[in-house]
């Protein structure tokens, strides 16, 4: 008998499973998502996980707020000193010199101007390509006109 006809060969022994197995541990954006599908975006653990995907993306390199997120963000901003925001302000492109509830709105507007533009959905959508019939006489017109 050649390999190909070989019949497959039965295990020795059948799997026993104890029950105890570990399932597979969730990802980071899957965790995430969970938290978020909970209403759970105020926790501590979601706090945690937000920033460790943050760092994992780079966020701060290649984002001027440093978070994706607008809690996160509002956060920062409360934490800050009068002067603190107006070096932020710059660093995100907006004008220093506001009172501070103003400045506050300004900053959370851009946040959201910019997650818009980075956003993949809000991207214009490809224009359908036009076929040309050779056969149809105002086709075959504008073919000869494109193709001399």
């Amino acid at each position: 008998m050649s390999k190909e006809e070989k019949p497959e060969e039965e295990a020795p022994y059948k799997e026993v499973t104890t029950g105890q197995e570990v399932p597979e541990k969730e990802g980071l954006l899957e965790e995430l998502e969970r938290l978020r599908k909970a209403g759970e975006t105020s926790t501590a653990r979601y706090e945690e996980v937000l920033k460790e995907v943050q760092i994992a993306f780079g966020t701060g390199e290649n984002n001027p707020f440093g978070t994706n997120d607008v809690d996160a963000l509002k956060k920062k901003i409360k934490k800050m000193t009068l002067s603190g925001l107006h070096n932020f302000s710059r660093e995100v492109g907006i004008n220093p010199f506001y009172d501070r509830p103003t400045l506050v709105e300004n900053i959370i507007k851009e946040f959201h101007r910019f997650q818009s533009r980075t956003n993949i959905f809000t991207a214009p959508l490809p224009v359908p390509v036009v076929k040309l019939d050779p056969e149809d006489p105002e086709h075959k017109q504008i073919l000869e006109w494109l193709n001399p």
